[in-house]
């Protein structure tokens, strides 16, 4: 089975990546003091902390039965779990001594003793301890190989979901859960029909489904009854986990769909695509840029919430894939990718893009 690369995920992503840099800056600004609504802050992070995530779990699951099958499935996830675990460390290291460094002027201050502690994750790298988990699962379960095993690790993947919807434990590995079954539905769905399945879809209808859905998830984020997926725990019920799961489905297709519509636009199409495919660059660096371009523009006096949120945004999409552009340049790739001798193997096939597709 040959595996083509489709601009509509691409730009799933792109939109994906681009709310997470979105929500880690608007949660930096209300840190700050800079946001002194409570509830319009509340708001807006809890509709976009309901939906942004699930497409990366999602989509991080499409390709990886492919690159089992191809290369052998421990062997995959072994190759793919030492580039988490470089990227993990490394990001660790780096966004710990940034936040050392500039001491007083961040929201968190932190000790070197803290930045050390590599099994309390800092900040968006928790992602990395749980895409690892997804790969050894993928590898241990293989849920594509009969109907049944599928129809009973999906269920298990639901079960356990569910329970930890909306809870983050305090080490690498006890984050994020609540998206196993995103993963988990990807990975045996598979990349290819899911992407025949969208283009089913006639576009007039697409259309119809991205607005209805997009409607939905807005709601049960405006209106508090929802929990999202990784945040949220302390006060869930078992009502705002059944409309976090609907507000999270729903914004999961809903993105999908915005994709399908937008990929035909090359003005649009081709930008977005270029950030979906270095998704992993930005989520990797972004919250230096981000808190960098906060703390800037409050030194100069520029307090106002849109245009910190603007400048932020931009800033964190943009500085990663400038200084991935320069860390290329300078013989520095390993920024962003492990080193070939910590691949072995599987170092010709394997790159920071594989964790997600093939």
């Amino acid at each position: 089975m040959g595996v083509h690369r489709d601009a509509a995920l691409d730009i799933a992503k792109a939109i994906a990546i681009i709310a997470i840099v979105f929500g880690h800056v608007w949660r930096g600004l209300a840190a700050s003091g800079l946001i002194h609504d409570a509830d319009l802050f509340e708001t807006v992070d809890t509709t976009v902390y309901m939906w942004h995530l699930t497409v990366f779990a999602f989509t991080a699951g499409l390709f990886v039965q492919h690159g089992m099958n191809r290369e052998g499935a421990w062997r995959y996830a072994r190759d793919r779990d030492l580039v988490f675990l470089w990227l993990y460390v490394v990001w660790s290291l780096i966004q710990g001594a940034v936040k050392l460094i500039a001491g007083a002027f961040v929201n968190s201050q932190t000790s070197l003793g803290e930045i050390l502690r590599l099994w309390v994750p800092d900040g968006q790298l928790w992602f990395f301890g749980w895409i690892a988990l997804m790969m050894i699962l993928a590898a241990a379960t293989r849920p594509w190989v009969s109907r049944s095993r599928a129809t009973v690790v999906i269920i298990g993947a639901a079960v356990g979901s569910l329970a930890l919807w909306g809870v983050q434990g305090p080490y690498i590995g006890t984050q994020g859960l609540a998206l196993t079954v995103y993963f988990v539905v990807a990975l045996v769905w598979r990349g290819d029909r899911v992407l025949a399945a969208i283009r089913r879809v006639p576009m007039w209808l697409t259309t119809i489904l991205v607005l209805t859905l997009g409607v939905v998830t807005v709601v049960c984020g405006v209106s508090g009854l929802a929990t999202p997926p990784t945040t949220g725990g302390s006060t869930r019920t078992v009502m705002t986990v059944a409309f976090g799961v609907v507000a999270s489905t729903a914004g999961l297709f809903a993105v999908l769909g915005l994709a399908r519509v937008l990929a035909p636009v090359p003005v649009v199409a081709r930008p977005l695509s270029y950030i979906g495919r270095e998704s992993m660059t930005i989520f990797v660096a972004h919250i230096i840029f981000a808190s960098g371009s906060r703390i800037v523009l409050s030194r100069i006096g520029v307090d106002d919430p849109t245009v910190q949120v603007i400048a932020g945004t931009l800033i964190g999409v943009v500085g990663p894939l400038a200084l991935h552009w320069v860390a290329l340049r300078v013989h520095c790739a390993w920024l962003f990718d492990a080193p070939r001798w910590m691949k072995g193997a599987g170092a010709g096939r394997t790159s920071k893009r594989t964790s997600v597709e093939e």
